[in-house]
């Protein structure tokens, strides 16, 4: 039977992240936090929380990764912390929802964003998300190579355009304040649940860290590589992170982040006049077309995870005998990812995505401490700072799991409903393996 071939470098696995975490949420959720933390300090105080959370939970299923480095990421670890039921869990989780359902909210946004150089009818919006998905998902079944070149190079193209935009707006002499990084905007609502609701964009944001760990079985030298990349690849989104919204609050300041829905928009504008709307518009198509092919990148290796493992369609396990990928898997992924295009709105695509993400990297963390006590598991590389860095990951991905469900109820539970089909389709898969 032909197996996925490691034919990913460091730099391979580092863009791969990099370019799923840079999608649309970083040019849309400032003004979400700067409503609740209007001191400008504040506000990438937030960020930089998101970030430390985010590298947490990326240095602790590094741990997992290394040890493990076969193709399917969580859906292994759990499998081997907790039993098979836990490992279906959460790739049916990524199958109905995780990750098909991101697939699908940044094609929708590439859409959107498209359409503003060529205006596009509510239907035309969605030909053009279904086409995205398409394309990318057949660069994908071609091969390997070809699908992370393409990701490498849209990565880096997305990268220079933010940096362009930085630099132009702290030495462009355009204008923009330094004092705009001291004055707060207003009052703070308070409460948790405001808190937890602001950190919920930016946390989105970040989300992505964990894709290159789906592809552990195409790493080359994992046990050092994983590691390395989920390291570099929070470290350097961050950094462009907190300067994008530092240079949103020079040019505008924060009382103007926080009244601004397109900010990343309304910063271009102010710097270049009409022009900055055509430069807004097409470096978030950019980042999310990139987004969007990092997401059909690693998505399908846990749809291949599972029917490798026997508990879901045998297909999904078939590797093309010419160009080496789960074709049938990527295949599957991208039906049920047109489907939700048709179905649904952005934000609520988000909502439950995020809560059903962080519900399953609150039990990867378990995982470390589960699989700590299996003396038979090699363990190439150690979470830094155990027990407290993945203890405290924990804390925080159920502290934000509550935070969600009393923000945003009905997203949530609507995440949760599909998360509860896993149980009869996990009776109905071993039903049929016996």
């Amino acid at each position: 039977m032909t197996e996925l071939r490691r034919a990913l470098g460091l730099l391979d696995a580092t863009m791969v992240n990099v370019g799923v975490m840079i999608g649309s949420a970083v040019f849309l959720t400032a003004s979400d936090v700067a409503r609740v933390f209007p001191h400008p300090l504040g506000q990438l105080g937030a960020w930089a929380v998101a970030a430390l959370f985010s590298l947490a939970g990326a240095l602790t299923i590094a741990e997992l990764s290394a040890a493990l480095p076969e193709a399917g990421g969580l859906s292994v670890y759990l499998d081997r912390a907790f039993g098979p039921f836990w490992g279906f869990f959460y790739g049916w989780a990524l199958f109905v929802v995780i990750q098909t359902a991101s697939i699908a909210a940044v094609a929708v946004a590439f859409a959107s964003y498209f359409g503003h150089f060529v205006p596009l009818s509510p239907r035309g919006a969605e030909g053009l998300a279904i086409c995205a998905i398409g394309a990318l998902t057949l660069v994908n079944v071609l091969g390997v190579r070809e699908g992370v070149v393409t990701q490498n190079l849209m990565t880096f193209a997305k990268m220079a355009v933010i940096a362009g935009l930085i630099v132009l707006a702290f030495g462009g002499g355009r204008g923009g304040s330094w004092s705009h990084l001291s004055t707060p905007s207003g009052a703070p609502p308070g409460g948790l649940a405001a808190m937890g609701a602001a950190l919920l964009g930016p946390l989105f944001a970040f989300d992505g860290w964990i894709t290159i760990s789906y592809m552990g079985g195409e790493v080359k030298r994992p046990a050092r590589n994983l590691p390395l990349a989920a390291l570099a690849s929070v470290g350097i989104v961050a950094a462009i992170y907190l300067a994008l919204n530092a240079a949103y609050l020079f040019v505008l300041g924060s009382s103007v982040v926080a009244r601004s829905e397109l900010v990343a928009a309304d910063t271009a504008r102010a710097l270049l006049g009409a022009r900055g709307a055509d430069l807004a518009a097409g470096m978030v198509a950019l980042a999310t077309i990139g987004g969007l092919n990092g997401n059909v990148l690693g998505g399908a290796r846990v749809l291949y995870a599972m029917g490798h493992a026997g508990v879901f369609w045998r297909p999904a396990a078939q590797v093309h005998p010419r160009f080496g990928t789960p074709a049938m898997a990527l295949l599957i992924q991208a039906a049920v990812s047109m489907v939700f295009v048709l179905t649904g709105r952005f934000d609520q695509l988000i909502a439950s995505v995020l809560f059903a993400s962080w519900l399953f990297y609150a039990l990867g963390g378990v995982a470390v401490f589960v699989l700590r006590r299996d003396a038979s598991l090699e363990r190439p590389y150690s979470v830094p700072g155990y027990p407290l860095v993945p203890a405290l990951f924990i804390v925080f991905a159920a502290l934000l799991l509550v935070s969600t469900l009393i923000s945003d109820p009905r997203d949530s539970l609507l995440g949760i409903a599909l998360l509860l089909t896993a149980l009869p389709a996990y009776l109905f898969a071993r039903r049929k393996r016996a």
